[in-house]
């Protein structure tokens, strides 16, 4: 399985906050020292790049006899045109290997803390740092959430704390990217491959613990839209009761024609989808109790 395959991964789309990458604590205050910015690896390739580059790694991992074969049938069934392809994947890989740029510009001043200089990689671990703090943050925005209704989960869910956990980690991956440095020449290059595929994998997985603070996020949004719904039907439920009495005090000599019974039976409805949210919430911080996901074994504590 391909280790950057997303599937329904919410984070790719949800990381941005203001059209920036910016990585916040829990609490939104970075309260880590400030260190200096590291000169690599630039920012993410784009994932055409990306696509040729494996197309190059492909291509060095064929031996001579393969390639000529290889060439030859390119020749014959594309007048040569098919050459293209390999070509551009050898010139993308060999961009990957030799990019040196440093980050994002930071701002001037005081040397920035670790997670601007994360935000300003825009690497993968950056971008699921980035969509854990902002799913909290926009939790934390909701009225359903500082509302009585989730009292038990306030009491049971640390939202700061994981934050703060995915954060470090994505500091980790980050600070291991760094030591892996750009990509050798000869035998190295198949290890630098593999370590490189599992920083990647190692950020995918600390992804889905973004995604269940995303999927939180949004279901305490739909909570705040059922909590209106039922402080309307309620209020209607009070001014029903009013419209009713004067339906049969100037009714000419029949009943007038309440409307509670139904207007009893929508605040029912409404209650019992707030009772399934709060449920589905419950439910959903499941995987944000899991263990976090392993690190290659290199940035392990000896």
């Amino acid at each position: 399985m391909d280790p950057t395959a997303d599937g329904d991964a919410l984070w790719p789309t949800r990381y941005l906050t203001g059209d920036r990458l910016v990585v916040v604590r829990g609490n939104g205050a970075t309260g880590a020292p400030p260190t200096p910015a590291p000169a690599w690896p630039g920012t993410a390739p784009s994932a055409a790049v990306e696509g040729m580059a494996a197309v190059g790694r492909w291509w060095h991992q064929l031996d001579g006899g393969q390639k000529a074969v290889l060439v030859v049938l390119l020749v014959l069934l594309t007048g040569g045109l098919g050459l293209v392809v390999p070509l551009a994947g050898v010139l993308a890989q060999r961009e990957l290997e030799q990019r040196g740029t440093r980050p994002a510009a930071l701002p001037p001043g005081r040397p920035p803390s670790p997670e601007a200089v994360l935000a300003s990689w825009d690497t993968l671990e950056a971008r699921v740092a980035a969509a854990a703090g902002r799913a909290w943050a926009e939790t934390q925005r909701e009225p359903s959430w500082h509302s009585p209704h989730l009292a038990a989960n306030r009491a049971a869910f640390d939202g700061a704390a994981e934050v703060d956990a995915i954060v470090d980690l994505a500091l980790r991956i980050q600070r291991t990217r760094y030591e892996l440095g750009p990509r050798p020449a000869g035998p190295a290059a198949e290890y630098w491959d593999r370590q490189r595929t599992a920083l990647d994998r190692a950020a995918h997985q600390l992804g889905r613990r973004a995604d269940a603070l995303i999927r939180h996020r949004d279901q305490a949004a739909a909570l705040s839209v059922e909590l209106r719904h039922l402080a309307d039907l309620e209020r209607l439920e009070r001014s029903a009761v009013a419209v009713d009495d004067l339906t049969l005090a100037t009714a000419a000599g029949g009943p007038g024609e309440p409307r509670l019974a139904q207007v009893a039976d929508d605040i029912a409805a409404v209650r019992r989808a707030m009772t399934d949210l709060v449920d589905l919430m419950t439910r959903t911080r499941a995987p944000l109790v899991d263990p976090p996901p392993p690190l290659p074994e290199r940035d392990r504590p000896s």
